[in-house]
């Protein structure tokens, strides 16, 4: 996947786009959310578990390397926390550590 287009990050920022400067790690994993949504055959043939939550229920999920998506439902109140990934157990499997690993460069 390339990478983003040199000066994008700050470009987003100053428009308002982003909230802050996106990293190339944020962008590699923007690219692969789009894709997997923009790919009809993989959209087709993913294995997909559905799951139905009551009305004014509440549920959590740790969706790192998960791909995950609402597929119905009238309303979402969605949260992230996002943790050090020196807090882990084993931070060498880390999204960030693994994809960084694949490219061969630092991506934060």
């Amino acid at each position: 996947m390339p990478g983003p287009v040199w000066g994008s990050s700050r470009l987003f920022q100053w428009c308002g786009i982003t909230k802050s400067r996106r990293s190339v790690y944020d962008h590699f994993m923007l690219q692969l959310h789009d894709r997997m949504k923009a790919d009809l055959a993989y959209q087709s043939s993913a294995n997909q578990i559905d799951f139905e939550f009551p009305p004014g229920s509440t549920w959590i999920a740790f969706t790192d390397q998960v791909s995950h998506a609402v597929m119905s439902g009238q309303y979402l109140l969605e949260q992230t926390f996002y943790l050090p990934v020196t807090s882990m157990l084993d931070p060498s499997r880390s999204p960030l550590q693994i994809l960084e690993r694949l490219s061969g460069r630092k991506l934060t």
